[in-house]
């Protein structure tokens, strides 16, 4: 059945504005091999991965059953990741600030936490890495590469020790800032003062 007298209309979508686009990402994905030459990892595929990691797709294809052979060995081109760009030019994403009145007594935990962390998400993704640690008195201060990364690291650490933490957003850059609280020590109850007695 027709429609007649009505008018036709047409969808437009506005593009949204891109505000917390990372400068350093890729826009378009190359054609071919890339291998860092700083941190070795290698992009294929649209994906940074280090080498000797696999990733669940290629595992899964690879149970199936034997690999098909290559029809020609490509060689990686040298290209700096963009995890190791930030590093060279210190542009960090990701700030995590550490507050702990006991940190003496639990530093050497905590920075285990960070460090083993940041092994683990480095295998997945060679682009999220821990920048630098400044400690201070009362805590630390760190810088990620990703913004993700550092709310990661904080979620790690209100998970093992509690505490409270605190995140912040900014509008115009792509970046992040978490803050950590550690739990205060456990304050003694005061014994309460005893009446002596006095003789009559």
């Amino acid at each position: 059945m027709a429609m007649t007298g009505r008018r036709a209309y047409s969808t437009s979508y506005k593009k949204k504005e891109l505000t917390s686009d990372d400068p350093y990402s890729m826009k378009t994905a190359p054609k071919g091999l890339l291998q860092c030459p700083e941190c070795h990892a290698v992009y294929q595929r649209k994906r940074w991965r280090l080498p000797g990691t696999s990733s669940s797709r290629a595992t899964k294809s690879g149970a199936s059953g034997p690999k098909k052979p290559t029809r020609q060995v490509m060689v990686p081109q040298s290209f700096v990741c963009p995890a190791c760009r930030k590093l060279r030019d210190g542009y960090a994403e990701g700030f995590l600030a550490l507050h702990w009145p006991n940190w003496g007594a639990h530093k050497a935990e905590v920075l285990g936490l960070i460090h083993n962390e940041e092994n683990r998400a480095t295998r997945n993704n060679p682009l999220e890495r821990v920048m630098s640690i400044r400690t201070r008195p009362d805590g630390a201060d760190i810088e990620t590469t990703t913004e993700h990364f550092a709310q990661r690291l904080g979620k790690h650490l209100e998970r093992a020790f509690k505490g409270k933490i605190a995140y912040q957003w900014s509008h115009k850059d792509k970046q992040a800032r978490v803050e950590w609280q550690g739990p205060k020590p456990p304050t003694r109850p005061r014994p309460k003062p005893t009446m002596s007695k006095t003789k009559k």
